[in-house]
């Protein structure tokens, strides 16, 4: 059913308000008075980077010189200072009229810092937002209102629209302590640091890593936990660098109550550390069990042959690694063994068999960490590598 311009704005700016941090205007504002005659509501937002107008027209005035003036006004008033050194103001004016009597939208040519009249026909509902200036709202809120109003749901009363401004001024006075967003700032930039990579590859890679073939649980949750390390990146970024208002919008962040502030940051540190306890203990752990070592019982006397080639496995810190390559042809005997790893695996001579007779050689888990173990055939035809974890049992 056809509205009227207060109908819409009233709808709009219900939403606009709060979501992006627009103030409403009187009409007898003295400082809008170049403008006033030709609009019917006049929303401002003046903090940031790009402060805006949004003005409402309706039927009988005139949007384009609404806009020329508004944007006149903005590039005089609005200007960079000390705190603020780049500001990019902006106009937009909403003309809202029967089909036959909107002014065309698009940009504003000429007007002293960008501007667009976006149009909004009051019999069909139909809604054109060419142009997109600085600090514009989304033009989905204006879709959103006047889909509402063509279905009869009606407007907003002045006490809703009063209240919603109020909860402009109540988002205002809900920042986050100076000593959290620090402790925040610093725990982020740790993290991004030592897992944003990670968890960037892991975020890629995960998908189809589920859809393979039986994949260890292991490595699924050492997967899983860095790319939601890396969610909670961002998430956090986002919070404190305040990206599309969302320190203003997410719950428990943005509530008025300072405990239920610090209780929302808090379990997000607490869900954070957490995550990076799962994947610096919890997979290691799952890990090892998981590895298969021939006859490994504890840990501390494992047995690999050929047919563990390229494979992985677990030793206990001061147990012995026993490498058997007898499976190989009698005329390839003459084996090297070697340790990538001394300090962590280190090649016991004495208990090492003659590579003449027997190519079976023993190794000694001293400290906890990863090695490689390499052997080769004298002529270069068999090559064998295992890699070994070696942990507390």
């Amino acid at each position: 059913m056809p509205f009227s311009v207060e109908d819409l704005a009233l709808t709009a700016l219900v939403r606009i308000l709060p979501r992006s941090r627009y103030r409403l205007a009187a009409q007898t504002d003295a400082r809008f008075q170049s403008f006033a005659a030709n609009s019917t509501r006049i929303a401002y937002r003046q903090q940031g980077a790009t402060p805006a107008f949004l003005i409402f027209s309706g039927p009988g005035q005139s949007p384009h010189a609404a806009a020329m003036a508004a944007a006149a006004w903005a590039e005089a008033s609005w200007r960079p200072n000390a705190i603020q050194r780049r500001v990019r103001p902006g106009v937009v004016v909403v003309h809202v009229a029967p089909g036959n009597q909107l002014t065309p939208a698009g940009p504003v040519a000429g007007a002293a810092v960008p501007a667009a009249v976006w149009t909004v026909d009051s019999a069909a509902g139909r809604v054109a937002t060419e142009g997109r200036p600085p600090g514009s709202p989304p033009p989905s809120e204006l879709r959103h209102a006047a889909s509402a109003l063509m279905r009869g749901v009606p407007a907003p009363s002045l006490g809703e629209l009063d209240l919603a401004e109020k909860g402009v001024m109540q988002m205002r006075t809900a920042g986050t302590p100076r000593w959290l967003s620090g402790i925040a700032g610093l725990f982020l930039f740790y993290f991004a640091l030592r897992y944003g990579l990670t968890g960037l590859f892991s975020l890629i890679a995960l998908p189809s890593l589920l859809g393979q073939a039986p994949t260890p649980l292991y490595v699924v949750a050492g997967f899983t936990a860095n790319a939601l390390i890396l969610v909670g990146i961002v998430f956090g970024a986002a919070l404190l660098f305040n990206f599309r208002n969302l320190a203003h919008r997410a719950p428990g962040f943005a509530s008025t109550v300072p405990a239920r502030r610090n209780l929302a940051w808090g379990s997000y540190i607490a869900a954070m550390v957490g995550l990076a306890i799962v994947l610096q203990g919890v997979v290691p752990a799952l890990e090892r069990q998981t590895i298969p070592s021939a006859g490994q019982g504890d840990g501390t006397h494992v047995t690999v042959t050929v047919q563990d080639d390229g494979g992985e496995v677990f030793v206990a810190t001061g147990g012995q690694l026993v490498v058997d390559l007898t499976g190989w042809p009698s005329s390839e005997w003459a084996v090297t063994f070697k340790s990538s790893n001394p300090s962590v695996l280190e090649l016991m001579p004495d208990k090492t068999e003659s590579p003449a007779t027997r190519p079976v050689a023993t190794f000694r888990a001293v400290s906890a960490g990863f090695a490689r173990v390499d052997a080769g055939s004298g002529d270069g035809k068999y090559t064998f590598q295992v890699r070994v974890d070696i942990g507390s049992p």
